[in-house]
């Protein structure tokens, strides 16, 4: 499990069944984490950067567009970064941090998940929906990020997680103390059913193994666990 610990800087690495943890100095105020292509990725909102750690720390930091605040890898080649005060999602090589190509997803994007068919999945709080990102094709090494679908979460949504074994998207709705879960397609994510949880259900969670759901609310602590059906 990767756990950003935003005023300590650092990154977190929990060793599930025991427990064990590392943990590794990152950039300022580290929000979101995700691992691929071999690497840890963090992005240190208020350091404007991306941060790779790969073995024993981080072996590389790039700036980003003003106050990223999530972060995602697909396949084993590409970084998508949502950054909050541009309304954008901009794209990295995952080996060069490289810059590939930018598209302004929706009125106030906070996270950012990666799933199948290869894609990358905005979370637009202000704007209450569901973005779907095609990354496009690398082209004399530039991307063209495109918006190829959306959903409407009215609710403020927020935390983000999927399960690419079920085909399964999970979205928290803040404003509403609600889940969403929603099927993936080739277009737009199709909702399912919603669940009510506890208050303010910043983040969420999937067991890849069992499908069992956990929401973290930050109003009072509590951690929610919805299992699979």
């Amino acid at each position: 499990m990767l756990v950003p610990a935003e005023r300590a800087d650092a990154l977190v690495s929990v060793t599930l069944p025991g427990g064990a943890t590392q943990i590794d100095p990152v950039g300022d105020f580290p929000h979101n984490a995700a691992a691929g292509a071999g690497r840890i990725f963090t992005v240190d909102e208020f350091g404007d950067t991306l941060s790779a750690i790969d073995g024993d720390g981080v072996v590389e930091t790039v700036a980003t567009p003003v106050q990223p605040g999530g972060v995602a890898v697909l396949g084993d080649d590409v970084v998508g970064v949502v950054t909050v005060r541009s309304n954008a999602l901009t794209l990295y090589d995952a080996r060069t941090l490289e810059r590939l190509g930018e598209v302004v997803v929706g009125a106030g994007p906070t996270h950012v998940v990666a799933g199948p068919p290869g894609r990358f999945y905005v979370v637009d709080t202000r704007g209450d929906a569901l973005l779907v990102v095609d990354a496009g094709e690398r082209i004399a090494g530039v991307r063209e990020p495109a918006i190829v679908g959306r959903t409407n979460l009215a609710g403020a949504p927020y935390g983000v997680a999927v399960d690419p074994r079920r085909n399964r998207l999970w979205v928290t709705l803040t404003e509403r103390n609600e889940l969403v879960e929603l099927a993936l397609s080739e277009s737009a994510p199709e909702r399912v059913r919603t669940y009510p949880t506890i208050r303010q259900p910043n983040t969420v969670a999937v067991d890849p193994a069992t499908g069992s759901v956990y929401v973290a609310g930050r109003a009072d602590g509590l951690l929610q666990t919805i299992e699979s059906r």
